[in-house]
């Protein structure tokens, strides 16, 4: 296999030809994927099945809306068509002797798949690198698929979980006007929150004191416990790869500049369409308990989707109308850590586990809110010049290099 896949002509990109626009909007969902994930690495992921504001702290209440609001749902969006971008980028590579360069694509989100698998195992539950390996198996099935027929498929699969959601609370409503099924329904309800309650304290539990073995353990159980609500998140993660693909046979990004008519466009339509939702989805937050469907389940799940998509379009165009403008600044911060995604992003998960786990610092359940943030924001400010210092000596990321080595077979140049 070494040896057809030296003898297969087919490469990584140069360096010359990275698309810095690309990375850098990379780079910004890096960080906001980081402001999102990282409340979930120092509280049991499970948490966020009760609602929000549990301890009644008005700070901790602003804290968090201000997460939901200008992050929550908007950066995984951004992530997602990003790597559909990417999927045709690299499905469209051509080699020297003409082959096909599917079977290196499916090499490549197979190392992915097993990436994502370590990291649920040795680092966190709430990975999504193993249903991004899974989704780019499912975009080959899509790469013939014409342009409206992307928008199309896209828009179904995007409005899955407001669908399924709505279908919910219509559910309840009818079984509460009988009263049988209705004091049966709440019986329900009832076990399972009392079950996710007890399940919750004792990952909270093993997290602060326990041994690796038995936090590998509640950390698999963790990931089993969120598998049904797959239905509820990644069917947006889908419909943005279509988008991206979509985005990238408009080659919006590399040819920003003959489209930023389009991206104006985006940008009022997503600021206003953004604001207004995601202003419902913040207040409905602090009403549901997602465990048990009902109206305001409904018009959080509507506005989670609308408002992450609307607002995601929303700070991507900006990025772009910013960079046409020559205002290269957030640019030059952000497409380091871009180029370095995939590192950075397991580096979350590194750092999470060295100051929370007991193995590390021990801080398991000890950080507020409003501390959460100033964290992210000093890690990721870390983040930055880590990445420029390291891309000066070498060509990759660690993980990104021993990605691409792995997808092509052979140990790829790594110092520059």
């Amino acid at each position: 296999l070494i040896q057809i896949a030296m003898n297969s002509n087919v490469s990584p990109v140069r360096q010359t030809e990275r698309i810095v626009l690309l990375d850098a909007l990379r780079g910004l969902a890096i960080f906001g994927i980081l402001m999102v994930n990282l409340p979930l690495m120092y509280k049991p992921i499970t948490s966020m099945l009760f609602g929000g504001n549990v301890d009644g702290s008005l700070l901790n209440m602003l804290s968090e809306s201000f997460i939901k609001f200008f992050f929550e749902g908007k950066f995984y969006v951004l992530f997602s068509m990003l790597f559909g971008y990417g999927f045709w980028l690299f499905i469209n590579k051509k080699t020297e002797e003409g082959k096909s360069i599917v079977p290196v694509f499916r090499r490549r989100v197979f190392f992915l798949l097993v990436f994502g698998a370590l990291h649920v195992i040795l680092l966190w539950a709430g990975d999504i690198l193993v249903f991004y390996a899974l989704f780019g198996f499912i975009l080959l099935l899509f790469r013939r698929v014409s342009d409206r027929g992307l928008i199309k498929w896209a828009i179904w699969i995007a409005i899955i979980p407001s669908v399924l959601a709505i279908l919910g609370a219509l559910m309840v409503g009818l079984a509460s006007h009988s009263p049988v099924a209705a004091a049966e329904m709440n019986e329900g309800f009832a076990e399972s929150i009392k079950y996710m309650k007890g399940f919750t304290e004792n990952v909270y539990n093993v997290y602060s004191s326990g041994s690796f073995s038995e936090i590998v353990s509640v950390r698999l159980s963790e990931y089993r416990v969120l598998l049904p609500g797959m239905l509820f998140f990644y069917p947006v993660v889908l419909a943005m790869f279509l988008v991206g693909v979509w985005s990238a046979r408009k080659n919006l990004i590399s040819n920003y500049s003959q489209h930023l008519t389009f991206f104006k466009k985006i940008f009022w339509w997503g600021l206003g369409i953004g604001v207004v939702s995601n202003a419902i989805y913040a207040i409905s937050y602090q009403y549901v308990t997602p465990v048990v469907p009902g109206t305001w389940e409904a018009v959080n799940s509507v506005t989670h989707t609308l408002g992450g998509i609307s607002l995601g379009f929303f700070y991507a165009s900006a990025m772009v109308l910013l960079y046409a403008k020559g205002k290269t600044y957030l640019i030059n911060l952000f497409a380091p850590v871009g180029r370095m995604a995939l590192t950075n992003y397991l580096m979350h998960s590194i750092i999470a586990v060295i100051l929370f786990h007991p193995y590390g610092f021990g801080l398991f359940g000890q950080v507020e809110a409003w501390q959460g943030i100033l964290l992210a924001i000093v890690i990721f400010a870390l983040q930055i010049p880590f990445s420029i210092i390291w891309l000066r000596t070498f060509r990759f990321g660690p993980f990104e290099w021993l990605w691409r080595s792995l997808t092509y077979l052979k140990f790829q140049p790594f110092k520059i």
